[in-house]
């Protein structure tokens, strides 16, 4: 579990520090670093509730 932890920790990080070109860039940026924090908040706590 902790390897998916890391990979989508990982891929935030990268889609953070990508740079600003546009606005169709910011857009993508924003929506794919949304997508994985909410993926990341799932995964910890959707397995905890299941106990």
């Amino acid at each position: 579990m902790y390897v998916l932890y890391g990979v989508l920790i990982v891929a935030m990080i990268f889609f953070f520090v990508l740079p600003i070109t546009d606005a169709r860039t910011a857009r993508m940026k924003l929506s794919v670093v949304s997508s994985l924090g909410i993926l990341l908040a799932v995964s910890v706590v959707v397995p905890r509730l299941m106990h």
